[in-house]
This record gives C-alpha cells, sequence and structure tokens, in this order.
C-alpha cells in the first residue's frame, strides 16, 4: 500500500493504518528498517491464534516516472523481507479535491510505475484499488466520483503485467469499518490470486479457506463476519456508510451455497434500510428490495425466518410503490399477501385478508379495475367474519371494508364497467397475461417513437394507453390476447462493438435520445433506434444504456438472461463499423469478440449494416441468416455449420465444438470470455467479476462436464489451468479441432476371449459419466500403466524432452513435453477417457454389442499422460502435442484395467 508524495496523503495512510489497528482481533508491531536515506515504514498486523498476517508498508514517492532511490529503496527491502515470491496489493489514495486527469496527479503514470519497480523476483501486485478520500463538504463530489470511474476504467498495466486497477466503493473519511473492508477486499484478490498461482505458499500471506470447504474453519470469511458483526453493533459515531460497505464486503465473501449467506443478505438489507429511513435515497431502497427478495427465496419453505423475510419484503415493496406508484411493485405485493394468506391457519388469517384487501383497493385505484374492488370487499368481510365484535384485528377489517364501500359508492365510480371496460374480467386476464410477457423480456427497452428509456412501469403505462389495450378488453380468448400483447411488445437487439462515446443508462434516463447532441455512440444508438422504428418495431435494446451496471443484481441477471432476450428478440441489428462495403464481412472485429458470438447463435432474425448503416446486402431478404451467400461468408468466418447458423439449440450437445467456436475471441474482461459463453451452454453459473480467467473458464468446463460427461472436452494440447491439471488456461488449445478415432475393420474374432470381452463391456457400462466436484474430476478410464521412461532427446532452453514410453498394451510411442519425467515404471499411466454412451445396447444374447466395442476399442486414441500422486489422486502432464496411443495386441484388448480415477 502506497501514497503519493503529497503530505495529506501521508496523513491518510497513517490514518488509515491506525484504523486497521483498532480491532481486537489482531497484534501490531511497527517496525522500521533502513535503506539507504529513506526508511520504509512496515506495520505487521498479526491475527490471534494464527502465525499469518498482514503487511502495510508506507514506500517512498514514486512521484517521478523512474525515481532512481525510490526503485532501489523498495527493492531492497522487498528481497530483505521475501524470500519467495508472493502476491501483494496497492491502496491508490486520491483526494476528491483533485482532477484525476492532472498532469500533477496522473494516476496511469504511477500506476505503471509500480508494475515495473515491483521485481518480479519478490512480490508483483495483482490488483489495486482507488481509494477516494476527502471530506463529505467537498464541491462537486459527485462530479470528481463520476471522473474518477471513468480513469479508472481505462487505467490498464503496461508490460503485460497480470492485475487490474478497480475504484474502491466508497469514500475514506477516517472510519474503521471503511479502513478494514478495503483492506478486506484487497486481500481476498491478493489471496485468490496467490493460492491459485502458488498452491504451496497459500499461508505466507493468509489462511485462506476457499468458500466450497466444509465449515468451521478459520479464514477471510470468518474474519469478516467477527469485524462487521463487532462494527455493526457500535453506537459512536462511526459512521452508517462506512458500516454498509462492510457489509457488503460480508455479503461478497459468503458463498451463495453458505449456511449464512441469508443473513449476510439480511444483515446487509438492514442496514441500507436503516440509511434509508434517514436519507430516503431511491438507490438504497433498491438494493434493500433485491436484497430481501434473494433472501426470501433463497430459504426453504419450512425456515422459521422465511414468513419474517417475506413481511420485511412486502414493507420495502409498499414504501417503493407509495414513493413511485409502481404498479409492477404492487403486482409483486399481492402476490405476496396472497402467498402469506395461504400460509397462514384460518384462526390468523384476519391481518393477511386485511393487508390483501387493502392491496387491491390499491391498484383498483391505480387501474380502475372493477374485479379487484369486488375482491377487496369480499376479503374485508371475510376478515371480519373471523373474529368477535371487540376484538381488534375486527376493527382494522371494519376500517377496510368502509374504505373500499367509500370508494365503490363514490361519484362515477360504478360507470367505469359501463363503457370503457365491457368485460372487466377480461381485463385481468389481460393485466395476467402481460405480466407473464414482459418477464421474459429486458426490464428496460428503449421506446423508438419517443427515444425514452422504459422500465416495466413506463411499459406498462405506454400499454394501457395504447390502442391496442381498448381492443384487447373486447376480446375473450387467452389465446388471441396473448398473441396480440406479444406482437405489442416485439422489440429489436443491437449487436456491436462498443466504441468510443457509448451512452451509459446514466447518461439518457429521463431523457429522449433524440434529442441530445452527439456523435460516437449516442449517433449509434440514435440510428440504431431509428432503424428499428422504421422496421415497425416500438421497443429496442441496447447493452451500452439498458442495465444498470452499478448493480451488480442487475447485471448478473442480465448476463444470465442475454442469450434468451436474443433469441426471444423479433429482429437483431448487427452495426459493423469497420466495415464500409460487401465482401468484408469476415474482416470486422465483430467476429473476433466474445459476446457477439451468442449474439449471433441465439438470434433467430438477423440483419447486417455497415459503417453508414446501409443493408450489407441491398436485397429484400428480411433475415440474412437465410441468404445463401451471406450465409457462405458467415460459414467462412466464425466456422460453424449452416444448420447451427439458422438454428442453434443452447446446451452440452457436441460441447468441444462450440468451444472451438469461441477459441478465435476475446474479450475486453478476460475472464467474460467465460461469461460469454453461459447462454450457449445453457447454464446458469454466479458471475464473478474479479476472478481470474483460469477459474471463470475452469467452472464453466466443470459445468458442462459434470452435466454431459462429455470427455471430448479434455483432448487439448497447450498451456494447463490452475483450476484442475486436466483443464486448460484458456480456450486457444480448442482452436484445433477435435479428431474423430480412425475407422478400422471388423474385429478379428479369431484368438479373442469373448467371456472376458463381455466382462470387459459389463464394467465400462457399470462406470458413471466423468464430473468435476470442488475441482475435482472423477474420470472413468481405460488405464494402461506405464512399465518404461526412457529419454530419447532433451533441449535445455527451453526445456525440452521427448521420451519414448512403453505402457501395457500399448505399442511404443513418443511424447514431447516441457517436464521432466522420472525414468523407470510404476508412477505414470496412459488413460482412455471413457464416456459410458459409446456403448451400443446389448441384450445378453446377440453378441454384435460386444464386437463393436472390441472395434472401438482397436482403433487409435488420444491418451492422456497422468502421473500418480499421494492418496490415490492423480494430476495430468501437459504435453506439447497429441498422444496418439495404438493398441499393441487386438488379442490383449480384452484385458484393459477399468477404473474411475481422481484428478486434480
Amino acid at each position: 500500500m502506497r501514497t503519493l508524495r503529497y503530505s495529506r496523503h501521508i496523513l491518510i495512510l497513517q490514518q488509515f493504518t491506525k484504523m486497521l489497528s483498532q480491532s481486537g482481533a489482531i497484534q501490531v508491531e511497527e517496525i522500521r528498517h533502513p535503506c539507504t536515506k529513506w526508511h520504509v515504514r512496515e506495520s505487521r498486523y498479526t491475527f490471534k491464534n494464527s502465525t499469518s498476517g498482514i503487511f502495510v508498508v508506507d514506500t517512498p514517492s514514486f512521484h517521478t516516472d523512474y525515481d532512481f532511490y525510490a526503485k532501489n529503496v523498495m527493492t531492497s527491502w522487498l528481497k530483505s523481507r521475501f524470500t519467495k515470491k508472493c502476491r501483494s496489493g496497492i491502496l491508490f489514495f486520491h483526494a476528491l479535491a483533485k482532477d484525476p486527469r492532472d498532469l500533477d496527479v496522473l494516476m496511469q503514470r504511477h500506476l505503471d510505475t509500480f508494475a515495473t519497480i515491483f521485481p518480479k523476483e519478490s512480490t508483483v501486485p495483482s490488483c489495486v484499488y482507488v481509494v477516494p478520500t476527502g471530506n463529505s463538504a467537498d464541491l462537486e463530489r459527485g462530479q470528481r466520483l463520476s471522473e474518477l470511474e471513468s480513469v479508472v476504467e481505462t487505467s490498464y498495466p503496461n508490460g503485460g503485467r497480470n492485475w487490474h486497477v478497480s475504484a474502491f466503493p466508497g469514500v475514506f473519511q477516517g472510519q474503521t469499518e471503511m479502513a478494514w473492508s478495503a483492506a478486506l477486499l484487497l486481500l481476498k484478490d491478493i489471496v485468490e490470486t496467490q493460492a491459485n498461482e502458488y498452491p504451496g505458499t497459500r499461508r505466507i500471506t493468509f489462511k485462506y479457506i476457499p468458500p466450497k470447504i466444509p465449515n468451521g474453519h478459520p479464514g477471510l470469511k470468518d474474519f469478516t463476519d467477527l469485524l462487521f458483526e463487532r462494527f455493526k453493533e457500535e453506537t459512536t459515531d462511526c459512521s452508517l456508510d462506512a458500516k454498509i460497505i462492510l457489509g457488503r464486503v460480508a455479503r461478497d465473501l459468503t458463498p451463495t451455497s453458505h449456511p449464512g449467506h441469508v443473513s449476510a443478505l439480511i444483515a446487509c438489507a438492514d442496514l441500507l434500510s436503516e440509511r434509508f429511513e434517514k436519507e430516503k435515497s431511491k438507490a438504497d431502497l433498491d438494493e434493500v428490495v433485491a436484497l430481501r427478495r434473494t433472501a426470501w427465496s433463497s430459504l426453504p419453505p419450512h425456515d422459521p425466518r422465511r414468513q419474517e423475510t417475506l413481511v420485511a419484503l412486502d414493507i420495502c415493496l409498499h414504501k417503493r410503490f407509495k414513493r413511485e406508484e409502481s404498479v409492477t411493485d404492487l403486482q409483486e405485493i399481492i402476490t405476496l399477501r396472497r402467498t402469506t394468506v395461504e400460509c397462514t391457519s384460518p384462526p390468523d388469517r384476519c391481518k393477511p385478508l386485511v393487508h390483501l384487501a387493502n392491496a387491491l383497493h390499491e391498484r383498483f385505484q391505480v387501474l380502475r379495475l372493477k374485479s379487484d374492488l369486488e375482491e377487496a370487499i369480499e376479503l374485508a368481510n371475510d376478515a371480519m367474519a373471523l373474529n368477535l365484535p371487540h376484538h381488534p384485528d375486527r376493527a382494522l377489517a371494519r376500517e377496510c371494508l368502509a374504505r373500499c364501500l367509500a370508494t365503490k359508492l363514490a361519484k362515477g365510480v360504478t360507470r367505469v364497467t359501463d363503457t370503457s371496460y365491457h368485460h372487466s374480467s377480461d381485463v385481468r386476464v389481460i393485466m395476467d397475461i402481460f405480466s407473464e410477457i414482459v418477464a421474459d423480456i429486458p426490464p428496460r427497452l428503449l421506446h423508438t417513437p419517443t427515444g425514452t428509456l422504459c422500465g416495466r412501469d413506463a411499459q406498462l403505462s405506454h400499454f394501457l394507453n395504447s390502442p391496442e389495450f381498448t381492443e384487447l378488453c373486447l376480446l375473450k380468448s387467452p389465446s388471441e390476447i396473448r398473441e396480440k400483447l406479444s406482437f405489442f411488445f416485439r422489440f429489436t437487439m443491437l449487436s456491436h462493438r462498443w466504441g468510443v462515446g457509448e451512452p451509459l443508462l446514466r447518461d439518457i434516463e429521463g431523457k429522449s435520445i433524440y434529442d441530445l447532441e452527439g456523435a460516437g455512440g449516442l449517433a449509434k444508438l440514435q440510428q440504431f433506434c431509428h432503424l428499428s422504428l422504421t422496421h415497425s418495431f416500438s421497443w429496442a435494446w441496447s447493452d451500452t444504456c439498458c442495465i444498470d451496471k452499478d448493480s451488480s443484481a442487475e447485471l448478473q441477471e442480465a448476463i444470465g438472461s442475454m442469450f434468451s432476450w436474443y433469441h426471444r428478440s423479433s429482429l437483431t441489428i448487427v452495426y459493423l463499423a469497420d466495415v464500409a462495403d460487401t465482401g468484408s464481412l469476415a474482416d470486422s472485429v465483430w467476429f473476433k469478440r466474445g459476446w457477439t458470438l451468442q449474439e449471433l447463435l441465439a438470434s433467430k432474425t438477423v440483419l447486417f449494416y455497415t459503417q453508414d448503416w446501409s443493408p450489407y446486402v441491398n436485397s429484400d431478404v428480411t433475415n440474412h441468416k437465410i441468404d445463401p451467400a451471406l450465409l457462405e461468408e458467415l460459414c467462412k468466418a466464425t466456422q460453424i455449420s449452416q444448420r447451427h447458423l439458422r438454428k442453434f439449440d443452447p446446451g452440452m450437445e457436441d460441447s468441444r465444438s462450440r468451444l472451438c467456436w469461441a477459441s478465435h475471441r476475446h474479450t475486453t474482461r478476460p475472464e467474460d470470455m467465460a461469461y460469454s459463453l453461459f447462454g450457449i451452454f445453457k447454464v446458469q453459473l454466479p458471475i464473478l467479476y474479479g476472478e481470474t480467467a483460469e477459474d471463470a473458464l475452469g467452472r464453466l468446463l466443470a459445468e458442462v462436464i459434470s452435466r454431459s460427461g462429455d470427455v471430448s472436452v479434455l483432448d487439448w494440447v497447450g498451456k494447463q489451468s490452475s483450476f484442475n491439471s486436466c483443464f486448460p488456461a484458456n480456450l486457444i488449445p480448442y482452436q484445433t479441432h477435435h479428431t474423430r478415432p480412425i475407422p478400422s475393420g471388423p474385429a478379428k474374432r479369431k484368438g479373442l476371449d469373448l467371456e472376458k470381452a463381455r466382462k470387459l463391456y459389463s464394467d465400462l457400462a457399470r462406470l458413471p459419466l466423468a464430473r468435476c466436484v470442488h475441482r475435482r474430476i472423477v474420470l472413468p478410464s481405460i488405464i494402461h500403466p506405464v512399465t518404461a521412461v526412457s529419454v530419447k532427446v532433451s533441449s535445455a532452453s527451453p526445456p525440452r524432452y521427448t521420451y519414448q514410453i512403453r505402457a501395457s498394451r500399448l505399442s511404443p510411442l513418443e511424447v514431447t513435453l516441457s517436464a521432466k519425467l522420472d525414468e523407470g515404471a510404476g508412477k505414470y499411466v496412459l488413460v482412455r477417457p471413457w464416456h459410458p454412451r459409446s456403448l451400443r445396447p446389448w441384450n445378453g444374447s446377440d453378441d454384435d454389442a460386444i464386437w463393436n466395442l472390441l472395434e472401438q476399442l482397436e482403433r487409435p486414441f488420444n491418451a492422456l499422460l497422468l502421473e500418480r500422486l499421494l492418496h490415490n489422486e492423480y494430476k495430468r502432464i501437459a504435453c506439447d502435442c497429441t498422444i496418439t496411443a495404438c493398441v499393441q495386441d487386438p488379442a490383449g484388448i480384452s484385458d484393459g484395467q477399468v477404473l474411475t480415477l481422481e484428478v486434480v
């Protein structure tokens, strides 16, 4: 952690480290090490009952680009303190009074200097958090925070360093909670990076326990919980904002599968509710609603906290409805209250019935549906009948009934059923179908006639005021209503490469995009909406401005729904900003981006437009996916067959081919490469921005192999992942197409032991599907123990070894790799990964399935070289080429050893 040269920043770091020392869970010692004429101030924080600790270092100034003394001082100190390479992190303090773009600050220069000065042989920064500092009374604070976020988003290290820069979500003003929040976020990134890169040195930095290891062990999450519980109960002048930041850290460190996940959500929601009551911030209330909704849906039906959580969600939704008159919120409140009535025993239903009646009365006042008012009156009467005259709940029911009757008797109300609403029962059907339809489309859409961004309430408002709504009120058939409602809410999707000046949600909210002036991204958005309107679509969606990227919950939902949104869209407009004319489609960067793959595959109807917004193909074709000439171009540009381009089904079928399609693409954030494939494989996994790209890809491949058992994803050559030795570090190895087994003639039956072959068939049929559990692959295999290893050729730089390997029942083969093998036998095995679905059914009397199996096993196959470890575990050894193994003697095929191995 470091400071700038300014004395104010040095005081801030001293204050920050003082705040860290105020927890009873740690012991502090300060040491000063002389290095030339400067000093490095080091504070070590040791956790009680643990040998683990944190170093907080106040370094010399790196104000100049390459300060010679600063570099020597820092290098000397690092070498004196660390004998093994480890990861570190940086807290970069930035005063909000300063413009982050000023030459005096020049954040990018400082961060690049850090990346250069930290020597690779001792410690390497893995992450940087830019911490804003300043008084709450600073002028233009909001603008400064926005400027800082923009600068941070464009800050990337030079020299190929593998670390990322992000803005800390808070302003440090001396609060202990804020100090610990920043430190914990930094520690989380450091620990995860070091645990992945150097598993043997985990304890040097922190006693980190991964989320999936059973509870009860000390770790980063446990310490965070301890701090949060302590500061949550403080009644001193500590900042509520700082408590909320720490609460969010505790929540984010609690996996969804952890028993304490719901408690962390509720605790965070309670703090935000407290701040909302003081400040009345819409953002706080929205987050409270999202947290309580997630908590309630995560609790099992019989959990005692479920009803209490439902009531809390009801209360915060009602507060938002009173502020914003959101019909969508009111619909959810009614659904929750119906659930409460159903879950409450009849003698205790008076209050739940009254609350439901009140909600229906409120909806009547908004939508004027007679059926709502009639149901509210009926429910109030039912509540009245449940209690004796002097019971206090009966008085509540009586007051509710009086309000509903007063509304019914008010002048003009009864006319609601005379003209505009001839079929009020159908209106309720319309609203129910409306709720079903909009649940499957993006929550925010651009209204192309007006150019305004519309959430659910605005979408409903446009619908209720449209001629289509009046027409639907005259229909009785639900299928006709559904058809016309679906037509009303047809929408287009934009597929493009992000460029300069893309408008975000906050830039266009509450405005018409047609009234805004600008070029670049704004002009592109305007053209997209105008083009959608000319194609007769009233709704349009763009990933630039239709997602609140400041909301992690909304971003997670959007990424998880993206494939289905493109699939449900009526038209996807692809804008190729770098294509000027026909014939250069494949040269566009659009075909090199990760996210555009699922956009192309998911969309049923696609039109391509060039940089001047003219159609790529000048024809009357309404879908370029069915134009023969263009389809041929798409096949060449994507290496995807016409069958998949015309109609793609997400899922696990032919998993390796899908990985091959994506292997030539890339994303701005490395972990996005895996996230962009979730829809293609039809998986729902958490989006964990900040994790390594290897972990993101590893989680995806683990899900693919666990759900499909498809061992073809293990067929690759290249760098292996820290997630599991059987997985590649990235998608590049999948650029090589999967090699199919070479067909062979019928198995020669002479000399083969049919009884052994039947037993082998039975053994293979009983094997489970391959799966990955807690980063360990359970791999069903036919194994060939290595009997001899001898080196044939070796080179020192780079280290390369060519070995001849002899294995049981296989012909001798040669492999080239960078790892040095122990010569001899017993340590290695060659395995043929097995998928039980490769077997043809066998009825016990006809041996055709047995002979078909023997034919398969006679063919050459791609083998994996595994090293035997302790505790009956195995680790894959990555090779520089495919290991093609051939059976030595067909007569020995039936002697194959069948085992299920555990590979780490």
